[in-house]
């Protein structure tokens, strides 16, 4: 795979299994091709293919053959032309023992078997195709995109597509599922043009599904929203088999099972077509969303959606899948969003492809992890990093028997985190050494976690990258952590350096923004407009008066609590309110509402509290919610009142 990336042998219409490509990458190039052609006016075709047993019908010849062209090294063309060669597939039978020759399908369980797949699809991608045509793959997943003015130059320019394609499938003994193929049109055309595949008719959809996402011919992903809800009642169904109301795992469980399953499920993709979604995604989401939340609450399933959102800390699904969206679309598609005062030139570019060779790795010596302090060289540096509320400083310091003879400081901008901070330090000291070869150094740093970056051939970040090409064309410069204010002279100095430098007003230097910068900005931006929908909100008024800010963290009421505090639970005025009951009556003989029952009714006197006045009614709700005792007056109240229904209801029957 070095070999193929590093010398750019892969075409880049391939997204599957590759560094720095991905399902966001593909639906991407995929939307935007559509979208140019809707731009200049062109009918626009997008065809999916559908290849029977891709991995599994691949030729090993093909394989072989497709190795060569791609100009793989010959001794690792061998290996693989040796491990393809010669296998033999033994199965019994009642004769006996029968051989067979395994001429082929891609060797699976291995990493190189999607590698060996790409090769051999790069032909086909890197075919002449005429021009308005885009072909484009991901692993086996293949679609060709064509645009033409006319109907009729539309279908000729499809159909001569399509007879590329066939050739390459017959090259490589590959058959293509005419059945399960189909196209999408994107135009005024009442009658789509006919596409063939060997005379076989490919039929045409209003949809089509690619890598899990679901494209309509209106582009507005109504399609994908009914999807979204099928998928979101079976993932329901399978989530109340470990959830129950009164039975199931803890809510903080439910809670994370939801964040980190669930939520991603609905995020897959989110990024083609959630940046921006209008009221009727967002109304269509929240119906989605509501069910998981009736389960994790144990709420009534009349319970407003907005409250339960505030109360579980769970961000209304459109809000939360729009910042999803956006830090896809900034930070690894790097396209900009213009309703966001974002640059993406302003944030760090994540590295994702090789920038050594896979075997070139540092020297056991040159890092070490375990705290350095004990034996201290006559010489060395020291680096820090610091973030204060003025601002965020780099520095360095050269201790030589016990003296600092040199120090070097630099003020940051102050959206950088004190990770950055840290590897600036140490690029800086490297860069510094650099310029003396030969001369054994150790670098001293009480960062484990920039040590580690350093040292990972693989780091995705930028400046972690150059400091490990730097330590690796000068092995005598070591890495050492050191354990922070324990007293050591270089640490202690480096330290201060550091926090002088944040806090001096000299200009600072820029480096590139964090995507955890990023997701804090988003995360501010979701909360924003959170609390503008729950201010202006017409459900929920109950919860807004008791929890009128919102947060990402649950108020951590439990059942009885919400049952209170929404007002709808196991209460006589509830049931009147949506017609279970013809009176709202307690058995007492007055109205039997949340307030009657905490206060004044007799059959609940063992869980009095104090009566407001009735202008003061909202501030008693608000008291009693942020006084523990009081609310386990009511938890108590509440399990009261839902174990004996026959006592508070009049005309009470099993429902």
């Amino acid at each position: 795979m070095f070999h193929l990336e590093s010398e750019n042998k892969l075409n880049q219409n391939q997204h599957g299994f590759r560094t720095g490509k991905s399902v966001d990458t593909a639906i991407s190039s995929l939307l935007e091709r559509i979208h140019q052609g809707r731009r200049e006016k062109n009918h626009v075709l997008a065809l999916s293919l559908d290849i029977k047993g891709a991995f599994d019908n691949i030729l090993h010849q093909a394989i072989v053959n497709n190795l060569s062209k791609a100009e793989v090294p010959s001794n690792l063309r061998l290996i693989f032309e040796n491990i393809l060669k010669n296998r033999k597939v033994l199965f019994s039978t009642q004769e006996g023992t029968v051989s067979r020759n395994q001429e082929k399908g891609c060797p699976q369980g291995s990493c190189s078997g999607p590698v060996l797949w790409n090769i051999v699809v790069n032909d086909l991608l890197n075919k002449s195709f005429p021009p308005n045509c885009h072909i484009q793959a991901y692993a086996d997943d293949i679609v060709l995109v064509t645009k033409s003015p006319t109907k009729e130059g539309l279908k000729l320019l499809t159909n001569n597509a399509i007879s590329i394609i066939i050739n390459w499938a017959d090259e490589n003994s590959l058959t293509i599922s005419h059945e399960k193929s189909n196209f999408l049109l994107l135009s005024k055309l009442a009658a789509a043009p006919p596409v063939s595949w060997k005379n076989h008719r490919i039929k045409r959809s209003h949809s089509i599904k690619f890598l899990g996402l679901y494209i309509d011919d209106k582009l507005n992903w109504n399609t994908q929203l009914r999807s979204l809800s099928q998928k979101a009642q079976r993932l329901h169904q399978n989530f109340m088999k470990i959830v129950g109301t009164t039975w199931g795992i803890k809510r903080s469980q439910r809670i994370l099972l939801y964040k980190t399953v669930i939520e991603r499920v609905f995020a897959h993709g989110c990024s083609a077509w959630c940046s921006d979604p209008t009221v009727k995604m967002a109304r269509k989401l929240d119906s989605i969303q509501r069910p998981f939340l009736l389960a994790i609450s144990g709420a009534y399933r009349t319970t407003s959606t907005a409250a339960l959102q505030v109360l579980l800390g769970i961000p209304p699904l459109s809000l939360k899948l729009k910042q999803e969206a956006i830090l896809t679309k900034i930070f690894r598609l790097r396209h900009p969003v213009p309703k966001f005062d974002l640059s993406v030139e302003d944030f760090e570019e994540s590295i994702t492809s090789w920038t050594t060779h896979p075997s070139l790795y540092l020297k056991k010596e040159q890092v070490a992890l375990t705290d350095g302090g004990a034996n201290l060289p006559r010489e060395a540096l020291y680096t820090d990093g610091s973030k204060t509320e003025q601002g965020v400083g780099a520095a360095f310091c050269r201790i030589s028997h016990n003296q600092v003879t040199e120090c070097w400081s630099s003020k940051l901008n102050p959206e950088s985190t004190v990770f950055q901070a840290e590897l600036y330090a140490l690029q800086k000291a490297v860069q510094l050494e650099t310029k003396n070869p030969n001369t054994k150094i150790i670098i001293f740093s009480d960062s484990k976690a920039s040590i580690q970056a350093v040292s990972n051939p693989r780091s995705r970040n930028k400046m972690a990258r150059e400091i490990f090409a730097s330590l690796l064309e000068n092995p005598e410069i070591q890495l050492n952590w050191i354990k922070a204010h324990v007293g050591y002279q270089g640490n202690e100095k480096a330290d201060q350096l550091a926090k002088e430098a944040a806090d001096s007003v000299s200009l600072p230097q820029f480096l590139h923004l964090s995507k955890s910068h990023l997701k804090s900005q988003l995360t501010k931006h979701l909360l924003k407009e959170w609390q503008e929908s729950w201010d202006d909100g017409t459900t929920g008024r109950p919860i807004h008066d008791i929890v009128p800010r919102v947060s990402l963290h649950s108020v951590g009421w439990n059942r009885e609590e919400i049952l209170f505090f929404t007002r709808h639970g196991p209460f006589p005025a509830y049931f009147s309110r949506f017609r279970i009951d013809p009176t709202s009556n307690c058995s007492c003989g007055q109205e039997g509402t949340t307030l009657h029952y905490a206060t004044e009714c007799i059959l609940t006197i063992s869980w009095h509290l104090r009566k407001p006045a009735e202008h003061l009614q909202k501030f008693w709700f608000q008291r009693v919610a942020a006084n523990q005792n009081s609310r386990s007056k009511i938890r108590a109240l509440v399990r009261h009142i839902m174990n004996n229904q026959e006592l508070f209801r009049l005309n009470y029957s099993i429902i």
